[in-house]
């Protein structure tokens, strides 16, 4: 036992005692008479006392820990409540001084028990301080090809002066000028990243520290207040927008294309700092810059082609995740309105697709519309008659799309529209039903109507195969239903048929047709899938959708459920529950985005999952 450690009443009275035993509420260290008396008092008969074994060498970690439960601003008083609306945990004084307007508080205890008593404290803190760690060695690693990358411009600047003789004096002056205050600005934020990202690892230790003592000793109220810390330091890390933007900086050297041009134009050369995507904040978030990011490469004209391009390859390159795993992020929502004239009231969400660079397709019965990646109106479509369902046909790399439009009652037909900043029809494919559902099948189109299911040419309309309506169980009983929805998952080639009592896989090969012919090279086999076992029932299907991992999911008036697909077996989850009467739903997978319409809502709701 170290010998600083003394007996406190003891040595008040200027009595050199050594301790026995430490009380955790007074930190303070005891012997064992004094012990004895300290139980004996009323006022700390409830202290919790440690024995010779138990004894700490440091009392900082207690008074950190006896800080946790008090508010800051009122320091004597214990806290009491958590106010969402400003995101601070708050006392009684502070409830009564600035925050008896607010309603979304919730007590310390419940907002244990309700939110963090799935999460595992030490896990989160571990992984906050590997994240500091990997963002620190990446921040390094930025900072050193900066200046390597700088170094390259500063050779092909002094290449640059050595043709221009007789004008390199003043050149070389003005140029490297320039390179200084460049580099300085691409290695100044990733300085003060480095910064932050420490600043962050120490707390994120002290945490660590702090669990291992409150999970012990500590109050619930204090272990609440730990759980909030550790998640908004890691909310700190994940929205820092200076870590962010540090991904998107690189040097550039602007030229023209010969030396005479060069001569003659000198005062036009320049060291710029250029970013790696305009959209950097939405394509770049915790990914780290590559090494080739700072390169020093010749002037390249972009237009809106190759951005698209460039957004569409960034999501091919995205690794897969389990979207068995996924967890809704209720507090990322995002409101997207969509009002439009009805007369009816609100105007109902037919359909919902997502293309990939993330731009958000939005149907109502006589209204398509465009909403950007962030959620602001492009461009909107008015529709003739009441269109049933929509498919994208056709997405390009310069952003320009095609859809289909499949429309009932009067109209009976299939409309084509593409997108190019602005809406055109491009043809009409008359039709004698009713349709019902649309949906891209490869290299056909994919449609229900009041008689059965049919395979479309894209281009003419010519009906290439034809299936009977009739739909049989493996026990070999007929099963009848009327079809709401047929979509079809492009991974599997599998279709998922959403009738009015249950759900059904089906299996198709679709085939390229012969020119003429009347039918494709695709066998159609039912296969039966009840999908109410588990309540509750998932009956009245509005809108079906698939992931690329072979996941169905489904829209209703109870809300929006996943059926994941393991080992061969689709098992029932329900993902959102919040809001019924759910009518369209889409899956955007590269930005971990769930878009969700309803029938009686003029608001669109954009989920988020991790």
């Amino acid at each position: 036992m170290a010998h600083a450690l003394k007996c406190g009443p003891c040595l008040f009275e200027e009595v050199t005692v050594d301790p026995k035993h430490f009380c955790v509420d007074c930190r303070e260290y005891l012997c064992t008479a004094c012990a004895r008396e300290h139980r004996r008092h009323k006022v700390s008969r409830e202290h919790k006392l440690l024995g010779e074994t138990e004894l700490p060498q440091d009392v900082t970690l207690f008074e950190e820990m006896k800080k946790l439960s008090n508010c800051p601003i009122h320091q004597d008083v214990e806290l009491d409540q958590y106010c969402k609306s400003h995101n601070v945990s708050i006392c009684l004084h502070c409830l009564k001084s600035d925050h008896r307007l607010c309603e979304n508080r919730v007590d310390l205890i419940i907002l244990l028990e309700d939110e963090y008593a799935s999460e595992n404290l030490r896990e989160r803190i571990i992984v906050l301080q590997r994240k500091c760690q990997v963002q620190v060695t990446e921040t390094m690693n930025l900072s050193e090809a900066a200046n390597t990358n700088g170094k390259e411009v500063q050779q092909h600047i002094n290449t640059l002066v050595e043709t221009l003789r007789k004008n390199v004096e003043n050149l070389e002056k003005k140029l490297n000028k320039e390179l200084e205050s460049s580099i300085l600005h691409v290695t100044e934020p990733f300085r003060r990243s480095e910064q932050t990202l420490s600043k962050i690892e120490k707390k994120a230790l002290s945490y660590e520290n702090l669990f291992d003592l409150a999970s012990k000793f500590g109050t619930m109220k204090q272990n609440a207040v730990l759980h909030f810390l550790a998640s908004k330091l890691m909310k700190e890390l994940e929205e820092d927008d200076l870590i962010k933007k540090n991904s998107t900086v690189k040097i550039k050297c602007v030229q023209t294309v010969s030396t005479e041009d060069i001569v003659n134009t000198m005062n036009q050369c320049d060291v710029v700092l250029a970013s790696a995507y305009e959209q950097g904040s939405e394509l770049f978030s915790d990914e780290a810059l590559d090494e080739g990011s700072l390169l020093f490469p010749a002037t390249k004209t972009r237009t809106v082609a190759t951005q698209v391009e460039q957004q569409i390859d960034s999501n091919k390159n995205t690794s897969k995740k389990s979207l068995c795993e996924m967890k809704i992020m209720y507090d990322s929502i995002k409101l997207l309105l969509c009002e439009c004239k009805h007369n009816g009231g609100v105007p109902p969400v037919i359909a919902l697709d997502v293309l990939t660079d993330g731009r958000i397709l939005l149907l109502h019965q006589k209204m398509i519309k465009v909403y950007s990646l962030k959620l602001i109106l492009l461009s909107c479509f008015n529709l003739n008659s009441l269109a049933k369902d929509m498919c994208v046909v056709e997405e390009k790399k310069d952003g320009v799309f095609t859809v289909a439009f499949c429309f009932g009652a009067w109209a009976k037909k299939i409309m084509f529209l593409e997108y190019n900043d602005g809406f055109r029809e491009k043809y009409v494919i008359d039709c004698k039903e009713n349709l019902q559902s649309v949906t891209m099948l490869g290299h056909h189109l994919l449609v229900v109507h009041t008689n059965g299911v049919q395979l479309l040419d894209i281009s003419t309309g010519h009906v290439c195969y034809a299936f009977d309506e009739k739909r049989w169980a493996r026990n070999g009983s007929n099963i009848s239903a009327n079809i709401n929805r047929i979509r079809a998952c492009k991974t599997t080639k599998k279709i998922a048929v959403a009738c009015q009592e249950t759900l059904f896989q089906v299996k198709i090969d679709d085939g390229e047709c012969q020119k003429d012919t009347v039918h494709a090279v695709c066998p159609f086999v039912w296969k039966y899938r009840k999908t109410h076992d588990a309540q509750p029932e998932i009956k009245d299907i509005s809108d079906v959708k698939w992931d690329s991992q072979g996941n169905i999911y489904v829209a209703n008036g109870n809300g929006v459920y996943q059926f994941c697909l393991i080992n061969g077996v689709l098992k029932e989850r329900a993902l959102i529950t919040m809001r019924g009467n759910c009518s369209a739903i889409a899956i955007d997978e590269h930005r971990n985005r769930i878009v969700v319409g309803y029938s009686d809502s003029n608001l669109v709701h954009v989920y988020e999952y991790k």
